[in-house]
């Protein structure tokens, strides 16, 4: 189904306008998929229709999610047109910039996947750690924000990195640098 599906016939399944973010796409995509849901119907032709409609609304998703988002720039003008020249930025800050647009929106769960996906393409991305392991902290996964916290104060030179020939000793400098970042980042959202 994939094959015969144009994105803006992709977009047009979500009702929505081509050129939109990865955020607005997924909030679409679920909106949909909450009415369109066949177990949401009794009667056996509703649900087939449903059955079809979420096949559809799955593929426009699909394809919509694999696209990049992308920075048109003007080409050297010509006399007769301009043509236009695409540029993919698919980069660790974009998606550090997606992570940071979630959170500020309340969707915590694709923050933490945006701010994975930017440490994965950057893995020396410090904010993108401290940002993570702080929305870890709000979801309560402890020991997912101290594993982030922790890392990012290794990658500063605050805290040494563990071998496996030496064994370093922490006192209480651990919980109290976790703790002194989760508070730093909730005054940061604060001011927002």
């Amino acid at each position: 189904m994939r094959d015969c599906l144009d994105i803006n016939h992709a977009y047009e399944i979500l009702g929505l306008k081509p050129g939109v973010s990865q955020v607005e796409i997924k909030r679409a995509y679920r909106q949909l998929v909450k009415i369109w849901h066949p177990d949401r119907f009794i009667h056996p032709q509703q649900k087939e229709q449903a059955e079809a409609k979420i096949k559809q609304i799955n593929a426009a998703y699909n394809l919509l999610k694999s696209e990049s988002p992308t920075v048109t720039t003007p080409a050297a003008p010509s006399p007769k047109h301009s043509p236009n020249i695409s540029v993919n930025r698919f980069d660790a800050e974009s998606f550090y910039n997606y992570g940071v647009e979630s959170v500020g929106q309340g969707e915590y769960q694709e923050a933490i996947a945006y701010f994975t996906q930017a440490i994965r393409l950057n893995p020396r991305y410090i904010e993108a750690y401290k940002y993570r392991g702080f929305v870890c902290s709000q979801l309560g996964y402890e020991y997912r924000a101290a594993s982030d916290l922790n890392k990012a104060a290794q990658l500063e030179g605050k805290i040494p990195t563990v071998t496996s020939f030496s064994r370093v000793k922490y006192k209480s400098q651990r919980p109290s640098l976790v703790a002194k970042w989760c508070q730093k980042l909730k005054k940061l959202l604060r001011w927002r």
